[in-house]
């Protein structure tokens, strides 16, 4: 039943990220973006990884579709034409995709997996807490001084009015 549900939820999430790649209009593509945030997330929970799912859908679909969706209705009236995106490269990305792939799956075919059942794993939170403010703790500070001047430049990007 596990193998069902998994598969559903992949599915789903491969076939709306391949739909983001083919669409044309930018509004269906930020919609496809979300269901498959959302299939992600569903991962996660199959997985047990209840804080990633949590953060997946606190974060990516709350906040960083959001921006997405603002940015391109922003642009759109600004504009005043509908956004489409065009497909070019479309050999060297699918060879490039195509490669990627291949190189994916021969990791995984060829990786020994080890389960250890007699263990009782700790919740998600703990293990995920302990590693961000000990050993990864500068790299997670990084990545918050990263999306910080991130957020500066696009407001300064999206104001009318030109700093000097």
């Amino acid at each position: 039943m596990t193998v069902v549900v998994f598969a559903f939820f992949a599915g789903i999430t491969v076939f709306s990220a391949l739909a983001i790649t083919f669409q044309k209009n930018l509004m269906y593509s930020a919609f496809y973006l979300l269901v498959t945030f959302l299939g992600i997330a569903c991962l996660y929970i199959l997985l047990e990884a209840d804080f990633l799912a949590v953060t997946q859908i606190l974060i990516y679909v709350g906040g960083i579709l959001t921006l997405i969706l603002f940015g391109v209705l922003i642009t759109q009236r600004r504009e005043n034409r509908a956004l489409i995106s065009g497909i070019i490269y479309r050999k060297r990305s699918a060879f490039i995709s195509i490669t990627l792939g291949a190189i994916l799956c021969y990791v995984i075919w060829n990786e020994r997996y080890r389960f250890h059942e007699n263990n009782k794993l700790q919740s998600s939170v703990h293990t995920l807490g302990y590693g961000l403010m000990g050993n990864y703790l500068l790299p997670f500070e990084l990545a918050g001084v990263l999306i910080l001047v991130i957020l500066i430049g696009v407001l300064s990007l999206s104001s009318s009015i030109k700093p000097q």
